[in-house]
């Protein structure tokens, strides 16, 4: 049995829905604006599930794009990236702190697990093409050593090679079936840890050791809703030094703040999940660590710019599942035919 492909095209609708088509077709990854009054947006995007990835092709005129943190809950993407070959126009603008620019015959790395501010941009009527990868975390990082790759741009000749070969295996991923096409994992996982070593070389990663990130957040996602939690009982539990677990999470701002991260996107998910409307805002912050109601609410709103009362007001997530078979269908959903 083939997989429905995604088929997205603003082409598909009138003129005056466009704007809110393409806002809804992005919003698994992006809040979408124009860039300009006058610009209205305009894209396709097309594509098909390669078991764990989604493998495909976009095309875009000039736009604007953000990733805040409440996208990155709603949306289930934070495990995930999308690794982009830019085979027409350029995107330019902020990954978390990182300033970067991608042009045509490059590849850009945007980890949904941190924020992003970017615009696309396009000489006259001419549109941005991408050949488009949404990858788990893990292929992305393994050949890293866990380094995050956010805002990292591949230039050069493993650029080109890169986009050659996601370009052919976008080509050929239609014509197989579900389990056919699940065989692509290994090519992709083997064509990103060639690529990544370019832009992340061994010399240059001052990296923890191996696994030492992994089990931090597996010990820390099973004891998420204990107060006790901590960095120094992480260490205990792992037998580790505060030097080598600070290390470990460094490019993520410090095992506190992924701790604290964590516990309020859990927090979140609860709160818009219609089977815990009995709940109360307190009862929901001490199941997720949280000492105190006042204590969970500053946070909250220090991370979401907005209460928690009023989240839980304005009802359920736009995109729930954070499975890749959840995405496929929302975008399959908006695709020729159904939209």
């Amino acid at each position: 049995m083939i997989e429905p492909r995604i088929d997205i095209s603003t082409g598909f609708v009138d003129a005056a829905d466009r704007d809110d088509y393409w806002r809804a077709a992005t919003r698994p990854f992006y809040v979408t604006e124009r860039a300009g009054r006058d610009v209205p947006l305009h894209g396709t995007i097309s594509g098909t599930a390669t078991g764990t990835s989604l493998i495909g092709e976009t095309t875009v005129n000039s736009q604007n794009y953000v990733r805040n943190r409440r996208l990155i809950t709603e949306s289930e993407l934070d495990d995930h990236y999308v690794v982009q070959a830019w085979t027409a126009g350029a995107m330019g603008g902020d990954a978390d702190g990182v300033d970067f620019l991608v042009r045509t015959n490059e590849v850009s790395f945007v980890d949904l697990g941190k924020p992003l501010r970017a615009s696309v941009r396009t000489h006259s009527q001419r549109t941005a093409r991408t050949i488009s990868l949404v990858v788990p975390r893990a292929l992305v990082e393994a050949s890293s050593h866990g380094r995050s790759l956010h805002g990292t741009v591949l230039t050069g000749t493993p650029a080109v090679v890169f986009s050659q070969c996601l370009q052919s295996i976008s080509d050929a991923l239609p014509h197989l079936d579900f389990a056919g096409a699940a065989q692509y994992e290994n090519v992709v996982e083997s064509l990103l840890k060639a690529s990544v070593g370019h832009v992340a070389p061994e010399q240059q990663l001052r990296a923890p050791p191996e696994g030492l990130r992994a089990r931090a957040l597996v010990y820390i996602l099973d004891h998420l809703g204990e107060s006790w939690l901590s960095p120094t009982t992480i260490c205990v539990a792992l037998a580790v030094s505060r030097a080598q677990l600070y290390r470990a999470f460094n490019d993520d701002g410090g095992i506190a703040q992924v701790i604290r991260r964590k516990r309020l996107e859990h927090a979140y998910r609860e709160l818009t999940t219609p089977d815990s409307a009995d709940a109360s805002v307190e009862d929901i912050s001490r199941r997720w660590g949280f000492t105190s109601k006042p204590h969970f609410v500053r946070a909250f709103e220090a991370y979401y710019g907005t209460t928690p009362s009023r989240v839980r007001l304005e009802g359920r997530r736009t995109i729930g599942n954070p499975s890749i078979n959840r995405i496929h269908r929302h975008l399959t959903s908006l695709s020729t035919g159904t939209a």
